[in-house]
């Protein structure tokens, strides 16, 4: 065990724990106090915002924010220990904050929530960042290169303290169970609440009139957060040429990237970098999808749009990470590998096709999402009245 596991597993055993149990004895747990946190956010995330909003819109509610995103430098010595104390400070706000908390909500992995016990009348909920089930996470990575060794898993428990995974169909619940190592009874079909527009107002919303707007949304590339990234392997002047000015090609990185991709100058009026605005803003643009394996198809099949898939190095992400489905017959939608191929896929896709299959893909994986999905969530923890199902 090296210097950082030993003062992780300090903190984790014994500076987490002796700081809540601190908290436990001047607070008492308010009923009316509800605590939205994420460790690699600096604000509400897309699924805390419709349920912050529906909590502030009804009133009488405390509700209390923990971002301050952590730094994210380079993985050298400087960069560790400054990521170190400003992960101290974001995680001592937040057990002050989970001491007094009736409801709290998630949306990543929080190592100071699963180093304690939430106290009694406190529920954790866990919204997730990615809908349906695509590529595994959490204890279903165990021992590989993207997922966490066995032994660290017994040493930190990972997703030990929640109550409730609203999840967007019942098809995936085993996959969900599996990932946070809980007991699939509190895995509920109660829908995704940034889905919820998708179902209330325009669903096509783009200022290039007469062209077609695909969208480049790959995932990131990496062991970890700090170290994502984007690979280059888009041939952008090579896609013009063959699409011509009858198309725009927008790009959105994973939030997790720093590096975008380089746009050559003679394709600025073709493709432009959209990764800054958010993400259902950038599927409501699109015609068509291209992606690799983002989760963020599930959202997408809403719209019940075309999508393309673009998995270049297929057979490597599957021995770092894998799916949970085999990955050529599960995705709704072709597969191109070369960027010859996916050229010759976009100029002879069957829109129709394409959108029939995105609408048979949403019918089993995203069935719980219709636009009630925050109402449902707040309705099952008593919060508000009522009961959309």
């Amino acid at each position: 065990m090296n210097i950082s596991e030993l003062l992780s597993l300090l903190e984790y055993k014994i500076i987490w724990p002796c700081k809540f149990g601190f908290y436990k004895l001047i607070y008492k747990v308010d009923d009316k106090t509800v605590l939205f946190a994420d460790p690699y956010s600096n604000d509400l995330t897309d699924n805390m915002v419709p349920i912050y909003t529906a909590l502030q819109n009804r009133g009488g509610f405390n509700l209390v924010k923990c971002f301050n995103a952590p730094i994210t430098t380079a993985p050298n010595l400087v960069g560790k220990i400054r990521g170190r104390i400003n992960r101290g400070k974001v995680y001592d706000k937040f057990l002050k904050a989970y001491a007094k908390a009736g409801t709290v909500f998630l949306t990543e992995s929080m190592l100071s929530a699963y180093a304690v016990k939430p106290r009694q009348g406190t529920r954790v909920v866990q919204l997730w960042h990615g809908s349906g089930a695509f590529k595994k996470w959490g204890y279903s990575t165990l021992d590989k290169s993207f997922g966490a060794s066995r032994k660290s898993a017994t040493r930190f428990p990972m997703h030990n303290c929640y109550s409730l995974v609203p999840v967007s169909a019942s098809e995936i619940i085993p996959h969900w169970a599996e990932a946070f190592g809980c007991d699939a009874s509190i895995i509920k079909p109660l829908g995704v609440p940034r889905t919820d527009e998708f179902f209330n107002g325009d669903l096509k919303s783009h200022d290039f009139e007469g062209k077609k707007v695909i969208l480049y949304a790959p995932t990131f590339r990496g062991n970890n957060v700090i170290l994502a990234h984007n690979d280059d392997c888009l041939d952008i002047e090579a896609l013009h040429s063959a699409l011509g000015d009858d198309y725009v090609l927008l790009l959105k990185m994973h939030p997790f990237v720093k590096n975008s991709i380089a746009i050559p100058e003679s394709c600025k009026g073709f493709c432009l970098d959209i990764s800054d605005i958010p993400t259902n803003k950038a599927l409501k643009m699109a015609d068509i999808l291209i992606t690799d394996y983002s989760s963020i198809i599930f959202e997408y099949s809403l719209l019940g749009r075309p999508m393309v898939f673009y998995p270049y190095d297929l057979e490597s992400f599957v021995g770092e990470r894998d799916f949970y489905y085999p990955y050529e017959s599960f995705v709704p939608g072709p597969i191109a590998k070369t960027q010859d191929s996916l050229v010759s896929t976009l100029l002879s896709l069957d829109a129709s096709a394409g959108a029939s299959r995105s609408v048979a893909f949403a019918d089993t994986y995203m069935s719980a999402c219709d636009g009630h999905s925050t109402e449902r969530i707040l309705s099952a923890l008593g919060l508000i009245g009522g009961n959309n199902s």
